[in-house]
């Protein structure tokens, strides 16, 4: 059994509305209230060592009132961003939110719903890149299978949302099989570029390439057949450092250096990352959905269509509602089990599976 390092004065509001959906998933009865919020801000203030709290702008003391009228605040902004989450994700969000009442509960069985699951696998794998949970050397083996795990969920989510095929590009690939035989496979399922032949390599390419940057691909056909297609190239970053990466470089490499004939002109770039988008922004709710849309617009103009943990479990969710025939075109929903198994064993191991 882990524990879950306590929240930090510094925690925007999704990292603490994370924290208490963590607190929820370790609670005996799957629940959590306004009273495990105040517990935590009551340590947090006491570890603030001041006798007085000073207000920063006028430096007056703040008398009691004025302190409980922030603690309220503080709560009221943490369940906003729970019942954000649910609106967004509807049947997919695995928690019930009641704002008013300031309560969060875990649904129950959340392996019936694959969008819950999806939301899971994400807040359980950046707990487990944040190191939120302690000691971290009891998930070294669960850490070890997050990026897998992950570029099934990220090609569930492209499947949902380009509503087409989907090509799981990322290595190491389930088929083993090699870069070049890879996209091979893949540029003769999407019907259109010739790839290099392994003797028409020009001098000077690279002979040992795994997956050149690129993680899923994906497109949507129409009923000719034709080229011209809704076409997706994606990257997967599951730690915080996504924004070290884009794949709109490795885009022009791979059209560029290894066709002949170039698929399509354009694409649309995308990135997958199980953090929410916003979890670095802070604020209450008015200014917060601006700085929110005023970002998302910001990173869109680098990284193209960012697919954050509520876009992911949301559209993965709607793939996995697919017919089968349909589903069967999307590599990497025939390892669906996997994902489920992860956040299985991964709550087992962490002690996370209310009685």
């Amino acid at each position: 059994m882990v524990v879950i390092n306590p929240p930090t004065p510094s925690d925007t509001r999704s990292a603490l509305a994370d924290w208490l959906e963590l607190q929820t998933l370790e609670n005996a009865r799957g629940v959590s209230t306004r009273s495990t919020l105040l517990n935590v801000l009551d340590i947090l203030e006491d570890e603030a060592t001041e006798p007085n709290s000073i207000d920063t702008e006028t430096g007056e003391v703040l008398d009691e009132a004025i302190l409980e009228e922030r603690r309220h605040q503080f709560i009221d902004i943490v369940f906003e961003e729970l019942d954000y989450r649910q609106q967004v994700l509807g049947e997919s969000y695995p928690f019930t939110v009641d704002a008013a009442r300031h309560r969060l509960v875990l649904k129950e069985d959340q392996t019936k719903k694959p969008g819950q699951v999806v939301y899971l696998f994400c807040l359980l794998a950046c707990a487990i890149r944040e190191c939120k949970l302690q000691p971290t050397n009891v998930l070294t083996q669960a850490e070890q299978q997050i990026a897998d795990a992950f570029q099934v969920c990220a090609c569930l989510a492209a499947g949902g949302y380009i509503d087409g095929e989907v090509s799981s590009f990322g290595f190491p690939r389930a088929t083993g099989t090699g870069f070049l035989t890879a996209l091979r496979q893949t540029f003769a399922r999407f019907g259109f570029g010739n790839v290099r032949t392994n003797d028409d390599i020009p001098d000077g390419l690279p002979t040992s390439l795994k997956d050149g940057g690129i993680d899923v691909i994906a497109w949507r056909n129409h009923p000719d057949g034709m080229p011209g297609k809704l076409y997706l190239v994606g990257q997967c970053a599951s730690g915080k450092n996504w924004r070290d990466k884009s794949v709109v470089e490795y885009i022009k490499q791979l059209h560029g250096s290894w066709f002949t004939q170039q698929p399509a002109e354009h694409s649309t770039p995308a990135m997958f990352i199980p953090f929410p988008f916003h979890h670095d922004i802070d604020g209450p709710h008015g200014s917060f959905s601006e700085k929110v849309k005023t970002r998302f617009g910001y990173e869109e103009r680098r990284f193209g269509v960012i697919f954050d943990r509520l876009r992911i479990t949301y559209f993965a969710n709607a793939c996995m509602a697919f017919a089968d025939f349909h589903r069967e075109q999307v590599e990497g929903a025939e390892r669906f089990d996997q994902v489920i198994s992860w956040v299985q064993n991964t709550r087992q191991t962490a002690g996370l599976v209310h009685a």
